[in-house]
């Protein structure tokens, strides 16, 4: 006796079969898929490893070479050398201009001096000028600060003195000026002094030593001192103001 059942029993092992090979096929798939991943993972990691300092060639030299090379290649640069306080420049004194004339000359030439009768100081009646030159006097005229002493009344004898401070380039003008009116300038006492003389024969007499007029000037630190002496009886009298102003 048959069941309903009976005639399909034996189909159902083909049905268990074609479901086992479907999943080996599903799973053959999954496998060949992962390798292949591995396989593209390993090509870009040998890529990567490769492009990153895998494979180094002459080309592409090492960071230590590029340095090395580029050492070489700078110009060495000799360590300057620093100057000792003693080798320093020492900026030059400045001297104020006197504002008394009895700055101007030393103690030793004023005791000469004081009380002759023919030498007063800074009589009101003598000009303002210690040159005889245009060209000085009208510089002369443009400087402040400046002071003038004078020594006698009109006459022919007599000294005058104009200190005044002078720039730099100044100081060069009247140097320079000075050579060119004839004097014999030398460089002395820390500064540039000229000395121009001139002697009238007719004083000779009269004055003897002292005869002649003599033009002389001093520049030194910012300072000019500009002289002129007439048949005055006076030995270095440019030089006694140099020492009181400056020092002997």
């Amino acid at each position: 006796m048959t069941t309903p059942e009976g005639p399909n029993v034996p189909e159902e092992f083909p049905a268990e079969a074609s479901s086992t090979e479907s999943k080996k096929s599903h799973t053959g798939l999954w496998i060949g898929i992962g390798i292949a991943v591995l396989v593209v993972i390993a090509v870009v990691i040998a890529a990567v490893s490769g492009a990153f300092g895998g494979g180094k060639t002459a080309e592409s030299p090492s960071p230590s070479a590029e340095v090395s090379a580029s050492a070489s290649a700078s110009p060495s640069v000799a360590p300057s050398e620093t100057p000792t306080a003693s080798e320093a420049p020492t900026a030059p004194t400045r001297v104020s201009v006197p504002t008394d004339c009895q700055a101007v000359f030393t103690p030793a030439f004023l005791q000469k001096i004081d009380g002759d009768p023919n030498y007063p100081l800074n009589n009101p009646d003598v000009g303002q000028d210690s040159s005889r030159d245009d060209q000085i006097i009208a510089l002369t005229k443009t400087l402040e600060p400046r002071i003038f002493c004078s020594w006698g009344a009109p006459s022919d004898s007599g000294a005058n003195t104009t200190v005044a401070a002078v720039t730099e380039s100044q100081a060069a003008t009247v140097n320079a000026r000075m050579k060119a009116i004839g004097a014999t300038c030398t460089e002395v006492d820390g500064g540039t002094r000229c000395v121009l003389s001139r002697v009238a024969p007719e004083t000779i007499e009269q004055y003897g030593m002292y005869a002649g007029v003599a033009e002389s000037s001093f520049t030194r630190d910012g300072l000019w001192i500009s002289t002129q002496q007439v048949n005055f009886r006076a030995e270095d009298y440019l030089q006694d103001s140099i020492n009181a102003i400056f020092g002997s």
